[in-house]
């Protein structure tokens, strides 16, 4: 994120610019102090000052001591943050308390030391109460710091005592420098309070953003939610309403043209017109089955009892035994391993030829071959009956289509050819279907 390493950038240069600032107040010190002790100006610096100054080296130890501590811990907070609260406290007041010793360290000169310190905590806690009080805390090291507010160490000497050894020359560039670091802190702190809160703002702004397109994708999914539930609730009425042609449809036929030849036959073969009556009693019954599992949403019984083929060739042979018309059936296409919903648009495709044939066309011969090549299954039904003057799809042929669209298959019909030779001069429905790839168990 941009913002985040104008931040990260930021923040080095503050700690590369209070070190610099730490050296600075330290090396005067030590530099000074060694100066006095090796010069005749010793006596009335100690004069001026009524103070005996410490070791040379303690302030600069203390200092770059402490600002070395803070620094790493610093670094550690911000590369593996502690994920408890109290810990998370106690790496901040740990953090107050080595500013706080780095400004006792310095004898008060320097303590914009805190304005780096409250940065970086701000920048690393998100609680507004929290942030609160460390700007309390720290912005009261930096105003007693400053201002000398609180009373120096016992036995400190002002900074200003130590530039009055130099002649002017040497203390104006001292002073400058002093002011020129000091203010660019400042500087530093207010540019990267600026880029923390325009930082957060924007960010608030993008999340703002995101909640007002959350909330429009809730509102589209909702109506998308609504919308397809209608469409399936359609899809499965259609789907019911298929399911109950295709049985109803089927099983009436064969019952009334079982039941018209039954009665053709009463009086001239009373045995075989009572084998009749009981093939069309089965099929009412076997129709009847069928109807209940459509309205379950179950598939065709014959295909719940037995495999396609087996069901293929069951359902041939009762309606040859219901209707006058012969069924030359041929399967050529190799096993039928297919998937359920494949097997019951193939079955309900030959149910449906058949009773298109016998009921619309008055077919007295009717051929139906399944064919494979690749992984498309054909199958193909011709019949002898009258055709159509005029080709149209009715209820059952419609929703053939529709369900063989479903899977990616396509419906091919029409008259054929009056002129052919193999006698099949009525009406052809053809059925393509792309079959999924199936293992065998």
């Amino acid at each position: 994120m941009k913002n985040e390493r104008e931040l990260t950038c930021t923040a080095a240069v503050m700690f590369a610019l209070n070190f610099s600032i730490i050296l600075f107040y330290s090396l005067i010190c030590l530099t000074t102090t060694f100066r006095l002790c090796g010069s005749l100006g010793a006596y009335d610096f100690l004069a001026s000052v009524r103070q005996v100054p410490r070791y040379p080296w303690q302030m600069l130890v203390q200092s770059l001591s402490l600002y070395a501590l803070l620094c790493v811990l610093s670094l550690f907070k911000s590369l593996r943050s502690p994920q408890r609260f109290a810990l998370r406290m106690a790496v901040c007041v740990t953090e107050i308390a080595l500013c706080a010793g780095i400004i006792f360290s310095l004898d008060f000169y320097y303590s914009g030391i805190a304005l780096l310190v409250l940065a970086d905590l701000v920048h690393y806690v998100q609680s507004s109460k929290m942030r609160l009080c460390f700007i309390i805390v720290l912005s009261l090291l930096f105003a007693f710091g400053r201002y000398e507010i609180v009373a120096r160490p016992a036995g400190s000497i002002a900074f200003n005592a130590y530039l009055s050894y130099y002649n002017q020359t040497a203390q104006s560039w001292f002073t400058s420098l002093e002011s020129f670091m000091v203010c660019l802190n400042i500087l530093m702190f207010v540019l990267f309070m600026i880029l923390l809160f325009t930082g957060q703002k924007d960010e608030n702004t993008r999340i703002r953003r995101l909640n007002e397109q959350l909330n429009q994708a809730n509102d589209q999914l909702r109506d998308y939610a609504v919308n397809m539930e209608r469409m399936t609730e359609m899809r499965e009425r259609n789907r019911l309403a298929r399911e109950i042609h295709d049985t109803l449809g089927h099983t009436l036929t064969g019952i009334i043209m079982g039941a018209d030849a039954g009665l053709a036959l009463f009086d001239a073969a009373p045995e075989e017109s009572k084998k009749r009556i009981q093939v069309v009693a089965q099929s009412a019954r076997d129709g009847l089955t069928d109807v209940r599992r459509s309205i379950k949403a179950l598939r065709p019984d014959a295909l719940e009892r037995s495999s396609l083929a087996e069901a293929l060739e069951e359902l041939v042979k009762n309606f040859c035994m219901t209707t006058s018309a012969k069924v030359a059936y041929s399967q050529e296409a190799g096993p039928l391993k297919l998937a359920a919903d494949e097997e019951d648009t193939l079955y309900r495709a030959v149910q449906e030829g058949l009773t298109n044939a016998v009921r619309h066309g008055h077919a007295g011969q009717i051929d139906i071959r399944l064919t494979r090549k690749g992984d498309v299954v054909t199958v193909s039904i011709r019949d002898n009956g009258l055709g159509c003057a005029e080709p149209e799809e009715g209820f059952g042929l419609r929703h053939m289509r529709e369900r063989l669209e479903l899977l990616g298959g396509a419906l091919t019909c029409g008259n054929l050819d009056k002129d052919a030779a193999d006698g099949y001069t009525g009406f052809f429905i053809t059925v393509d279907l792309p079959v999924r790839s199936r293992k065998e168990e």
